[in-house]
């Protein structure tokens, strides 16, 4: 028997690649299916943030003329309709996991002590164990950290009302992320950064994320001494100066979440160490998902269950991480993929008037794209975009940057019109200037 730890999205591919090979799976999940990704992470900021584009759409199309108004939003309202839709993303993973044959044991804490299985505190037989428990948030060791008002986005759903004043600690794409949500819900809105402010992603994406979140307060290099208040939060002392809130939201990104795990060898924040076939220390024990360490990322953690549960099943295991595509959401989609160390010729332009961006050329706000290609062949080596079309666009973009395309071959691509994708523009032009530069240099040597 297969026993699975965590219902999240590395968890609930590895029991359902096993089951489909025959294998009995027992799957331990303490709530419901979906993992931090569903009710605490992706979901839940997308839920948001639908909400938030909303008003700013609408905050556009007032200064346009074109309408009146602009909705006030329900705060609990919108917690109780994310958390309803939740229920129902979380029911339809059930289904399909028990379809697959997996067995689910809900509400009993799983726990791995000295390699042996305990769960609901009763020591269970399992010729095969995959740690799957997924990450939880950093809590930064700062006074007043545990005074009333202060929230995760795990603990978001106990926010009762929009606060007047939010604080954000971190200065990372979850910061950036919920400081769009709560500014364009109308929250006067701080991020406290120790760094430089988004400075994990491509330096024209960081410039264009500060136009949306124009409303924002942003403290770089700023080190929170203190958090104030008695009976519950009423500020935030940073570099001698004090800023009253209302609550403050702890974004400073995430760790392996690994306590209820001993006997297996561990690194740096409790980040339990694998092999490439993803076995533990410990004979017969394999550990996927954000609990062996970044990246932090679903697709990522489906991956690695698969590959988890396939290593357990004795099958030859391979993953390939090269050109991963990254995204964060605000005003518009963000994708880049930017690890490749080769110099190359990059072409970086607006994005076009279409969809989604139409009402924003006035305000010279229709996004943004970057292409960079090796200047010989013209194979794709990075790409980076905000638009509301960048999430579709990413994903193929990753896909032929791993497999070494090279745009020449993607001039004739026939574009859907209208769209506000500008990577297909990107691709033509670079491939005309590559190609002129060519024919120059030939003429020359002639």
């Amino acid at each position: 028997m297969m026993l699975v730890l965590g219902g999240g999205p590395a968890g609930r591919l590895a029991s359902i690649r096993a089951a489909d090979a025959g294998e009995q799976v027992v799957l331990i999940e303490k709530r419901s299916l979906g993992g931090q990704c569903l009710h605490d992470g992706c979901m839940q900021v997308c839920g948001f943030n639908d909400i938030a584009r909303m008003i700013q759409s609408a905050r556009v199309a007032e200064r346009s003329g074109a309408t009146h108004g602009v909705p006030e939003v329900d705060f609990p309202g919108m917690l109780a309709g994310v958390a309803a839709i939740q229920m129902d993303i979380a029911a339809i993973l059930e289904q399909e996991t028990r379809s697959a044959g997996v067995e689910i044991i809900y509400g009993a804490e799983g726990r791995i002590e000295d390699g042996e299985a305990i769960v609901g505190g009763n020591a269970m037989n399992a010729d095969t164990i995959i740690i799957a428990t997924g990450s939880r948030p950093h809590i930064p060791d700062i006074p007043g950290i545990g005074l009333p008002g202060i929230f995760t986005p795990h603990t978001l759903r106990n926010m009762q009302n929009l606060p007047e004043r939010i604080g954000i600690i971190g200065g990372g794409i979850m910061a950036a992320e919920f400081a769009y949500i709560f500014s364009s819900l109308g929250s006067e809105t701080h991020i406290f950064s120790r760094s430089d402010f988004l400075h994990q992603i491509p330096h024209r994406l960081a410039k264009e994320a500060r136009r949306d979140l124009g409303s924002v307060t942003i403290h770089e290099h700023s080190g929170v001494s203190e958090i104030i208040g008695r009976d519950r939060v009423t500020g935030i002392c940073a570099d001698g100066a004090t800023i009253d809130l209302d609550c403050v939201l702890i974004a400073a990104g995430l760790i392996p979440n690994s306590g209820m795990v001993t006997g297996v060898e561990k690194g740096y924040n409790g980040t339990i160490l694998v092999n490439n076939r993803f076995e533990t220390s410990v004979p017969g024990i394999f550990a996927c998902g954000d609990v062996i360490g970044e990246p932090c990322l679903t697709p990522v953690a489906r991956l690695q269950g698969i590959a988890a549960a396939d290593a357990a099943l004795g099958r030859d295991v391979s993953v390939d991480l090269a050109c991963l595509p990254r995204s964060m959401s605000l005003g518009y989609e963000y994708t880049w993929c930017d690890e490749c160390e080769e110099d190359g010729v990059t072409l970086t332009m607006p994005g076009p008037a279409g969809p989604g961006t139409f009402w924003s050329v006035a305000d010279r706000r229709t996004g943004i794209s970057s292409l960079t290609v090796n200047g010989d062949s013209g194979r794709i080596l990075e790409f980076a975009q905000a638009s509301p079309a960048a999430g579709v666009m990413g994903m193929y973009m990753g896909y032929l940057a791993k497999k070494g395309e090279s745009i020449h071959n993607m001039a004739s691509i026939f574009e859907v019109h209208p769209t506000s994708d500008g990577m297909y523009t990107a691709i033509k032009y670079t491939d005309a200037r590559l190609s002129k530069h060519k024919t120059t240099i030939s003429s020359q040597d002639r």
